[in-house]
């Protein structure tokens, strides 16, 4: 009973009338329970038994923090195709493929022409600088992209097991990445050669494509400001 209801005359003691009220709303709180099946939970095991509505989880492959492996532990065509393949449209997706470029492009041997214009079809993006629109070329001329870190003749490859990314800007369908790795040399992982490289990529056609790239970072800055990759090859 509320203060605001008229008032009857005191002529005997309120209590009688609160004490009633009480019990009425107890009587009425009860009553709607039981044929609502609150006290058997009836109702609410029925709707359990029902289909689960589908949940967004933090696992979810989109969300996944950069492994530094997406495609595969080989360094050929196939693995960065399948890396481009499984990158998702997010920054995540982005650092990944970035990653997979560098695993593929940093080494020696370098890859064959052969090789090299098939990832050109598929991994450049349609308006992308001219000096990347021919990667054979461009390795051809290189063959030894190490730049002086390791002598000519000697084999070798980066490594994403130590690396660390950094992404420098994403703008939805653009992301410009840098990249730490380490040098595998004759099989052997250096505990001291480090690179760092920044690509510009663009989704295009349903995938990351590469744009330009660039030596953005120092290794030592790069390294102290990356995130590691949570697994690397």
């Amino acid at each position: 009973m509320s203060d605001e209801a008229p008032r009857p005359i005191r002529t005997r003691p309120r209590w009688p009338w609160i004490v009633a009220g009480v019990v009425v709303v107890i009587v009425l709180l009860v009553l709607i329970l039981a044929l609502t099946g609150g006290f058997t939970g009836a109702q609410n095991a029925a709707r359990s038994t029902g289909t689960p509505s589908p949940r967004t989880t933090a696992t979810s492959s989109a969300n996944k923090k950069p492994t530094g492996c997406l495609g595969g532990k080989e360094r050929d065509a196939a693995m960065v195709l399948a890396a481009q393949k499984a990158a998702p449209h997010t920054s995540s997706g982005a650092v990944e493929f970035a990653a997979a470029l560098v695993r593929w492009t940093f080494r020696s041997p370098v890859a064959a022409p052969v090789e090299a214009d098939e990832v050109s079809r598929f991994a450049i993006a349609s308006d992308a600088s001219g000096a990347f629109k021919n990667l054979a070329a461009q390795i051809e001329g290189t063959p030894n992209p190490s730049g002086g870190m390791v002598p000519d003749g000697k084999p070798w490859y980066l490594s994403t097991v130590p690396g660390v990314w950094n992404l420098e800007s994403y703008a939805g369908n653009t992301a410009t990445v840098t990249i730490g790795s380490a040098y595998v040399v004759d099989g052997a992982l250096s505990p001291t050669l480090r690179a760092s490289s920044t690509f510009t990529l663009k989704w295009e056609n349903g995938g990351w494509h590469l744009l330009s790239g660039e030596y953005r970072r120092t290794t030592q800055e790069l390294f102290s400001i990356g995130t590691p990759f949570t697994g690397g090859c």
